[in-house]
């Protein structure tokens, strides 16, 4: 009989299966690859039913749709807070140390639970969050099996909230799904590699957080010194901001330059990144940042803010982290990369052979069940 691991999504929200970036079907199908059945958990709110979605020989993925008591951004799958339920699985993967199926689950059956956290920050419940910190960290901290970190930021701050004997694993890429895109006829509207045109490429939700109108200044000053340079924009917002975000571009005369797409279907995201020449990624703060990913595959040289993400991925020799949101030092970053074609290329080669050897799923799989 095979091993079972069950991986559990605690956010209170419907998930999209066909979305690209799903973390936990990625690591799912990376442990049946490995010789696990495994089953993932989603919210569904109404609903409780599942669905095989990946096999390998005898070995099958399952998603497990699940209702669940909403508490604040929390999922509490109460159907499977019982020992005849748990006692199946030899490996459970909880994300998040201050969800509260966490804290559930380390207490029924720590001794097989995995927990598998992002964030580097506190939430804005801070009242609450010392009390979880107070009462149920060192309940988890003493029962669970081990912790790992999606990140090195995040390893740091599970630090100070008890945790010991962490292991940083990284995030992983579903590199089959990426190769299988090969929609060539896209995105008509941007360059071909033979032109002289270079495209800057933005990939995310267009909010705040992720200083769309600091990119928008760097912008208007590159195209002062680089004049064939566009901006492509891939990702929506609310309404207001996108507003906002696209009347500041008119007041800088750069409006006729940016591109706009507000999604890409899976099947794109090949052509979307061959068709670009450098990645921007200037967010105030991402857990990972799957883009990174992605585009470090592709060999797209990114230059970032410092993340989750570029903190564990880019070491300077595969992309540049800038952790300042200095305009003119953005200028002269992304200007000597856009200018010099060898090292564009040895960014891009060095990145993609840091993906393709320590962050793919099945990397990240190896670094748990090795640990």
């Amino acid at each position: 009989m095979n091993k079972k691991v069950l991986i559990m999504r605690n956010f209170a929200s419907k998930v999209n299966i066909d979305s690209y970036n799903l973390q936990e079907i990625g690591l799912g199908k990376a442990f049946v690859n490995r010789g696990f059945d495994c089953d993932v958990i989603y919210y569904h709110d109404s609903n409780s039913f599942e669905e095989v979605i990946y096999k390998s020989e005898n070995r099958n993925l399952t998603i497990k749709w699940t209702k669940a008591i909403k508490f604040m951004s929390n999922s509490i799958y109460y159907s499977l807070l019982k020992k005849s339920k748990l006692n199946q699985y030899d490996i459970i993967i909880s994300t998040e140390y201050n969800q509260v199926m966490t804290l559930l689950l380390s207490i029924l059956c720590g001794d097989k639970v995995y927990l598998y956290h992002g964030p580097y920050k506190d939430n804005n419940h801070n009242f609450i969050q010392k009390i979880y910190d107070q009462i149920a960290a060192p309940i988890i901290t003493k029962k669970i099996a081990k912790t790992f970190t999606k990140s090195n930021l995040a390893n740091d701050f599970l630090k100070t909230k008890g945790f010991k004997n962490l292991k940083t694993v990284g995030v992983g890429l579903d590199i089959d799904k990426l190769n299988a895109s090969n929609d060539k006829n896209r995105f008509t509207e941007l360059k071909e590699t033979s032109s002289t045109t270079q495209n800057l490429l933005y990939v995310g939700v267009l909010e705040d957080r992720r200083n769309i109108e600091f990119m928008f200044k760097v912008f208007s000053k590159l195209v002062e010194v680089r004049t064939e340079v566009r901006l492509t924009l891939v990702g929506n917002g609310k309404k207001e901001d996108l507003e906002r975000y696209f009347q500041l571009a008119k007041e800088l005369n750069i409006d006729g330059r940016i591109t706009h797409i507000k999604q890409v279907k899976q099947s794109e995201l090949k052509a979307l990144y061959q068709k670009s020449d450098l990645f921007l990624f200037p967010t105030s703060y991402d857990i990972f940042g799957m883009v990174l990913l992605e585009s470090m595959y592709f060999h797209l040289p990114v230059i970032s803010t410092l993340n989750g993400g570029s903190e564990t991925l880019i070491n300077g020799n595969n992309g540049i982290v800038l952790d300042k949101l200095n305009e003119e030092l953005w200028v002269e970053k992304i200007y000597n990369v856009l200018c010099n074609l060898e090292l564009r290329k040895q960014i891009g080669e060095n990145a993609h052979t840091k993906i393709l050897t320590e962050f793919t799923w099945d990397k990240i799989v190896n670094k748990m069940i090795l640990s």
